[in-house]
């Protein structure tokens, strides 16, 4: 199963960068807004949100003073 998340990001100048990153983990990943992309992770949504959440912490580390939050 594939699961589709979206993520918000407090700078859109970085949802680039945060979508570069999902990709090289394999993951597909598009832009959908101006501070927002959407994430497909190749599992049920369960695992998906907990491997999501686990990555956006640590790319958070790298960026600072950004947020980047799982929509619900």
């Amino acid at each position: 199963a594939v699961t589709s998340l979206t993520v918000y990001v407090s700078s859109p100048d970085l949802v680039e960068d945060l979508m570069a990153s999902f990709r090289r983990g394999g993951c597909v990943a598009r832009r959908t807004g101006v501070r927002s992309c959407s994430v497909d992770h190749p599992a049920d949504e369960r695992e998906a949100r907990i491997e999501v959440a686990f990555f956006l912490r640590a790319w958070r580390t790298r960026h600072g003073r950004v947020r980047a939050l799982l929509a619900p």
